[in-house]
């Protein structure tokens, strides 16, 4: 995955009996290489390195729907779109970053 974009599945299931919510946030390559270039070490992982620059876009989302109420959050890491969103617009999009609400 060192060379591509990273796709990044988050899916918050509320505390409550509700069905969990998901969404999809594109972290393009050059998101990912801006920020290394801030650290004092290049090592990280990119999944990590994603998943830093996806949250606060994600959390956003998540913590604006009134009804929603308190969450926890899993993620998942892809390197190709997920078929729901495949040849969607964004229905966000903020700092390169791209969202989609599944």
């Amino acid at each position: 995955m060192a060379s591509s974009d990273i796709y990044v599945q988050v899916t918050a299931t509320p505390e409550r009996s509700e069905p969990p919510k998901s969404l999809v946030v594109l972290v393009p390559r050059k998101n990912i290489e801006d920020y290394k270039s801030q650290m004092p070490r290049n090592s990280s992982d990119d999944k990590m390195i994603a998943k830093v620059l996806a949250d606060p876009l994600a959390t956003n989302l998540f913590t604006h729907r009134a009804s929603f109420g308190r969450f926890r959050v899993t993620h998942s890491f892809h390197s190709i779109p997920l078929p729901e969103i495949e040849g969607k617009p964004p229905e966000f999009a903020h700092n390169g970053l791209q969202a989609w609400i599944l």
